[in-house]
């Protein structure tokens, strides 16, 4: 028994001195993670050994590397700070923090963290605690996230274009999961706006939405309805339902989009060819659609490590557009013909199948995450164009396209702590296929049948760790992407295409007292999307034709960032230089020259610079935020027998005030304005806009009433001039932009979902 217990110490002594990782989790007062917590590695006298801060999940993971007596030290705004013995394993497991609160008298001060704060790469804005709580929906609070732009599902980032959107790890692909998703359930919204290897190398943003950990078994739901006013009448109704028992969770989805959209505009086109023709059209109509959504699945969490989960997706878009126009056409500045016109269309996307499965669990510390989907979809566009004229032939033009695509892809990801940090690595496989069948009564245009087979294996690496008040992560992607054009049933091997790249990707974060600091360096691409491959051309006008360019090469995109934040205020600065942008173009059709067909084509280089600054304020029941950016880029282009530079500046405010009303009441008021400017090679006009929202909650935030006016000065529209090198397409939505809308929204039970399938081949199925 002695030998035993000297052994017994001896074990425990070495096995102290040696390096081990110290590990824990750090909760809130109500058990959700804090990120971006101080961790703090000390010696028994107090000098700094090593730090780090929590990742969004509340874990952090520390390496020491001497048996010395040592402290932790937990720190963060807002909450009482924390000093801890290390226990002999390393792993202090879950840590509590309680909020920082100080009482004089009658009166409870309590400090608060800032509301948009840097974490790594990410400018993380938080919600929950702060008025955007109050905003209604997902759609609602995106609209007050730093450098997003649009609303209602169509979000940019300033300068990234379209994001990428997460909803706890799992990717969005239908928008109106945005409008499902209450604001009171988010804990907080990071943007991206270089994201490193581990997402596609196509992903120029990302949005990820966080939300508060789930509560409560049984029966939950959620219903909303919208009433949108825009000249004719529209609805969008909502139906989410959930069921939980222990590990268990069924849930359903199902969503319909009724009504009529406005479709008014006027288009000035300029063709140069061997006589300078010039097109004056206005157009006015409407569109009726009709969409319905349906979603089912299950999810079964066995434990905390391990949970599986699958469901499947449906629904049907139906779309008729119907629209009346006269087009005045100039010959050389003198009169050649006025046309009358008639035409309408036919959009069906029936069906359009989804489905996904995951597994998502931790061996030991090995985290392991893997999901597969599939996806097929069938669409089918029926046209028709009627041209009576005044001076010259009657033209009727009929056309029919039919798309199908299907998908299969799988996704896999491991994480596992190391030294200092952790790492991540995983591997991703898509196949896919995107037909077009196109006929056509015209004999100007040809009937033509495509087929684009691709497949796309990548593989990433990426790995982070602190160092003191300092992150660094590293990343690398590899992608093998391979497809085969086919026209007519041949295949095109000049057309057809392979690609093997790397895609590497840096970051390094620091804090310096109250000034946070982040830079990085990601290199993406843009490959064409099946569209703009596609070699089927459709008819515009007897003068001008529009089609896609089957010999696009992929788009290079080398991007550098630095951003900063001092208390309430941020900046971000960031440089772009793109090596063969895909743009507009256009060149002589057939024979002759006189007919024109606007396609794609890789330009040689765009370079891009921008800058981005904001602050948020408190007074009293008043929180205002000023937003200002501005985006140059240098491009020359051959426009008209000459070279043309398009490099004037974008820039870009906004004004944005949420109001705290009595009864608890919320009053939105929010302005934006952004300047003339030089996009690719478009000119954009200038635009602006005004919106205001009325929000309140009854019955403990179950029932809520929204109603809104959005544009009120109907400045919104956002005219162009696409710079062709012969034709010039001058494009005014002549809408009246201006919409009311009221939403009802009532939530039982209200939870967020235990599903955590990520999905797999998301971004090629954006590309359908």
């Amino acid at each position: 028994m002695k030998n035993k217990l000297i052994m017994t110490l001896l074990l425990f002594t070495s096995t102290s001195a040696m390096a081990q990782n110290v590990t824990g989790r750090v909760v809130d007062e109500n058990n959700s993670p804090l990120n971006f917590v101080n961790v703090i590695l000390l010696k028994a006298d107090s000098s700094f050994i090593a730090g780090t801060v929590t990742d969004e999940n509340g874990v952090f993971v520390l390496c020491e590397q001497n048996g010395t007596p040592r402290i932790l030290k937990l720190s963060s705004v807002g909450y009482v700070n924390q000093v801890l013995d290390i226990p002999p394993t390393g792993d202090l497991g879950v840590i509590s923090l309680r909020p920082d609160t100080v009482m004089i008298g009658e009166v409870v001060v309590k400090s608060s963290r800032p509301v948009t704060a840097i974490k790594g790469d990410a400018l993380v804005t938080n919600v929950a605690g702060s008025q955007l709580e109050h905003a209604g929906t997902a759609n609602d609070v995106l609209t007050q996230v730093p450098m997003v732009l649009g609303r209602d599902g169509n979000f940019q980032v300033f300068g990234k274009g379209t994001p990428a959107i997460y909803i706890n790890g799992r990717e969005v692909l239908d928008m109106a999961q945005l409008s499902q998703l209450n604001s009171a359930d988010i804990k907080n919204v990071e943007v991206i706006t270089n994201p490193g290897a581990k997402y596609n190398a196509t992903v120029k943003s990302v949005i990820r939405i966080r939300t508060k950990r789930p509560q409560g078994d049984g029966f939950s739901g959620t219903i909303r309805t919208q009433g949108v006013v825009q000249k004719f009448f529209r609805s969008v109704d909502q139906a989410n339902f959930k069921f939980r028992t222990g590990g268990l969770e069924l849930f359903g989805n199902f969503g319909y989009l009724g009504g009529k959209f406005p479709s008014s505009t006027s288009v000035d086109m300029l063709t140069q060819s061997s006589v300078v023709w010039n097109q004056k059209l206005l157009q006015d109509g409407h569109m009726r659609t009709n969409e319905f959504f349906g979603k089912t699945g299950f999810s079964y969490m066995f434990n905390d490590s391990h949970s599986i989960g699958a469901y499947y997706s449906n629904g049907f878009t139906k779309q008729k557009t119907e629209h009346t126009g006269t087009s005045r056409i100039l010959a050389d500045d003198l009169l050649y013909d006025n046309l009358t016109m008639q035409g309408h269309d036919k959009n069906n996307s029936l069906p359009k199948h989804h489905a996904n499965l995951y597994y998502n669990g931790e061996l030991g510390k090995l985290g392991i995450d893997f999901n597969t989907d599939y996806m097929w979809r069938k669409s089918r566009a029926d046209k028709w164009n009627n041209e009576t004229s005044e001076n010259q032939q009657n033209s009727r033009v009929n056309s029919l396209g039919v798309n199908r695509s299907r998908l299969f892809a799988e996704k896999l990801v491991f994480s596992y702590p190391f030294w200092k940090g952790g790492i991540e690595f995983g591997e991703e496989y898509t196949t896919s296929r995107f037909s077009s069948d196109y006929t056509t009564d015209t004999a100007l245009v040809n009937n033509a049948t495509s087929r684009v087979d691709e497949n796309n294996i990548a593989g990433f690496f990426e790995i982070g760790q602190s160092f003191g008040n300092y992150n660094v992560s590293v990343g690398m992607r590899y992608e093998h992407v391979k497809f085969d054009y086919l026209a007519n049933g041949q295949k095109k091997e000049d057309q057809s295409k392979g690609y093997n790249n790397f895609f590497p990707s840096l970051s390094l974060s620091t804090r310096i007292k109250d000034l946070q600091l982040s830079m990085s360096y990601t290199h993406k691409t843009q490959r064409p999307s099946y569209a703009d491959l596609e070699g089927t051309v459709d008819y515009i006008n007897r003068f001008t034709l529009e089609g896609g360019n089957p010999f696009l090469k992929q788009e290079k995109i080398h991007a550098v960032e630095l951003t900063g934040a001092w208390h309430q205020f941020f900046g971000q600065v960031t440089y772009t230089y793109l090596k063969d942008p895909i743009l507009d173009t256009s060149r002589p059709y057939g024979d002759g020259a006189e007919v024109k067909l606007i396609t794609k084509d890789n330009f040689p280089e765009i370079q891009k610079l921008q800058a981005f600054v904001g602050a948020q304020f408190q007074m009293g029941i008043w929180q205002p935020k000023v937003n200002v950016g501005i985006m140059k880029q240098w491009l020359t282009i051959d426009y008209i027998n000459e070279r043309k530079s398009l490099d004037n500046p974008i820039g870009l405010f906004q004004f944005q005030n949420a109001i705290h009303l009595p009864y608890d009441a919320w009053l939105n008021v929010d302005m934006q304005w952004m300047t003339a400017g030089n996009d690719d090679n478009t000119r954009q006009e200038a635009s602006s806009y005004m919106n205001v929202k009325l929000y309140k909650a009854f019955f403990r935030n179950r029932f809520s009433v929204t109603l809104e006016a959005n544009d009120i000065f109907n400045k919104g529209n956002r005219n162009a001039t696409l710079l062709n090198k012969d034709v010039t397409v001058y494009r005014c939505n002549t809408n009246n932009n201006r919409t009311f809308m009221l939403t009802l929204q009532y939530s039982f039970n209200s939870t967020r979902d235990r599903y955590r399938g990520q999905g797999a081949g998301t971004n090629e199925m954006n590309r359908f």
